[in-house]
């Protein structure tokens, strides 16, 4: 779905792009078409406080507008994953012996505005060779983490239970919300988010600029990893599962892998993640956009070579 969904914003953009006549400046163009990629980083009960290089890739796109000199607002589409594994946390924090781990990749879409440092000039060709801003919004999250199931239910010594034999499906990637792991707590599929962040507009030429950005998205659940902590920082007991039930063999081995039952996570902080992005930014005369927006953009008389400009123009100058 999230591969379809991207392959058609970029599909969308391609069509903006070459679709009409791109190289026109005639009209103020104020569609913006976007597209990048960057990295994010889970912080939660699974992350490794002393780590900052433990980032996945991330794909991002979307289309905003320019409705006055500095603000801009716009819709955004990001596919991304997240990770942690205590084999990866310092072994001073003592979470090792959880063995918990997991993966998760989710979709986001946010409609956000930013303001900029400085503000563009009418024409839209004039605009600053280099240009900071802030940005926020709101947005949702999918998400579904997922982790290998254990090949055996272990007792506090860590010796497996004979008696259970092995557990089904050992060795699988499977979801774990659907076997609750943190009995009774449960956690749905989607989460709300609060994009904040800053980043740089560089303007490569009269069409294109490329920005890098940094946010943290806020989020109002604690089990983007799958763990929290019941009763406060614990596990949920025993008699939460039933072991005439296989799935609840399986739901008891991915709640506690090394049963050891101790301190499983910490309900206090809600998990949060980074993104870091970089992208390239197109204006676009949006007909399609104006149409079903009912906005638009002026047209204007532009004299041969006024206005142009960019970051490699910019360079061919300073070299004479």
């Amino acid at each position: 779905m999230k591969k379809i969904l991207l392959i058609s914003i970029l599909a969308f953009i391609g069509t903006e792009l070459y679709g009409q006549a791109f190289y026109s400046n005639r009209i103020n163009r104020k569609w913006l078409a976007s597209g990048g990629l960057g990295y994010a980083r889970g912080l939660g009960d699974l992350t490794n406080p002393g780590s900052y290089f433990d980032t996945k890739l991330n794909v991002i796109g979307g289309i905003h507008y320019r409705f006055s000199n500095r603000v801009h607002a716009g819709i955004n589409y990001m596919a991304f994953q997240l990770s942690g594994n205590d084999l990866d946390i310092d072994p001073e924090l003592n979470t090792r012996s959880r063995g918990l781990s997991f993966v998760s990749d989710n979709m986001e879409l946010t409609a956000t505005a930013s303001i900029s440092l400085f503000p563009t000039a009418t024409r839209f060709t004039q605009r600053r060779l280099i240009n900071p801003f802030v940005f926020a919004g709101v947005g949702v999250l999918f998400y579904a983490p997922k982790a290998e199931v254990p090949e055996f239910v272990r007792n506090q010594a860590g010796d497996p239970v004979d008696s259970l034999g092995t557990v089904p499906r050992a060795g699988e990637m499977v979801y774990l919300r659907q076997y609750q792991t943190e009995r009774p707590n449960t956690y749905g599929r989607f989460a709300v988010v609060i994009p904040v962040g800053a980043g740089v507009r560089v303007k490569v030429n009269d069409f294109m600029d490329i920005t890098a950005q940094v946010s943290n998205r806020i989020t109002f659940t604690d089990y983007l990893d799958d763990v929290s902590g019941v009763n406060g920082r614990g596990y949920p007991s025993l008699d939460q599962f039933d072991l005439n039930n296989p799935e609840d063999i399986t739901a008891l081995a991915l709640s506690d892998p090394t049963g050891r039952g101790e301190i499983r996570g910490n309900p206090e902080d809600n998990d949060y993640y980074l993104i870091f992005n970089v992208k390239a930014e197109f204006y676009i005369q949006g007909e399609f956009l104006n149409k079903v927006f009912g906005v638009g953009g002026k047209k204007f008389n532009i004299k041969p070579n006024r206005g142009r400009g960019g970051m490699f123009n910019f360079l061919k100058r300073r070299r004479y």
